[in-house]
């Protein structure tokens, strides 16, 4: 499974996440793409969703919005 995940670091969602995944040690299985960082990630994440909202998860290509619904993913599948 495929999973990349577009933040920012100064965005409270995106930390939400990032301290999920800190907390359920699976930061390795999961690409970071930081768009503030990198201009082709914002790129890649607007032709993907139709916008530079983050957090956004790609799991295998389909994206999922929203810090808590990534997040229980993330419980679900982790845990």
């Amino acid at each position: 499974m495929a999973l990349e995940l577009y933040f920012y670091s100064e965005c409270g969602f995106s930390q939400s996440v990032l301290n999920c995944m800190t907390n359920l040690h699976c930061e390795d299985k999961i690409v970071k793409k930081n768009i503030r960082e990198n201009p082709e990630y914002e790129t890649e994440l607007i032709a993907l969703t139709g916008a530079k909202t983050v957090p956004v998860l790609m799991i295998d290509g389909k994206p999922l919005k929203g810090s808590e619904e990534i997040n229980k993913y993330l419980v679900v599948e982790f845990l």
